[in-house]
């Protein structure tokens, strides 16, 4: 994520004036269309996603593309067009999971589950959170990356 290259603000010309997607953001919905899988990694940064993460999603996921305004479900909900892939979020932050849970009502996963990937077709998306990232552990990582390679081989 750190080495795309795209203008975040999505401008204020809506979606009847979109700018056009850069080589970058047209790269990655090109592989989640691929995909029959999505593996997102993000840091909760301040409570919520990276900015860069939060404008990749506004960006790329447009009308017309992830979801389909013209046809809605009976609720009048747009179509998603990425459906029939799953997904898998890994996050790290700080924050304890009992305090992710009881305190914020895991309102990052529920934007990413219901309200993001969701919304578009991706689902359903399991999530994974690592606390004590910026001071973990020994062995902590370690441990971390054994969870994360067994869900590789349970895909493969």
């Amino acid at each position: 994520m750190h080495g795309l290259s795209f203008d975040l603000d999505f401008g204020f010309g809506g979606y009847d004036s979109q700018k056009p997607l850069e080589v970058d953001l047209e790269q990655v919905l090109d592989d989640i269309e691929w995909s029959e899988h999505v593996v997102l990694t993000t840091p909760m940064w301040w409570g919520g996603l990276p900015a860069k993460l939060k404008g990749l999603f506004d960006r790329a996921f447009l009308p017309g593309r992830t979801f389909n305004t013209r046809e809605t479900d009976w609720m009048g909900m747009p179509k998603p067009m990425l459906f029939g892939r799953t997904g898998r979020v890994i996050m790290t932050s700080d924050t304890p999971g009992w305090f992710m849970r009881w305190i914020y009502h895991n309102a990052m996963l529920r934007q990413l589950r219901d309200q993001i990937l969701g919304f578009v077709g991706i689902k359903p998306a399991r999530f994974t959170h690592f606390s004590g990232a910026s001071h973990p552990k020994p062995g902590m990582v370690k441990r971390w990356i054994a969870e994360v390679q067994g869900y590789g081989a349970v895909a493969a």
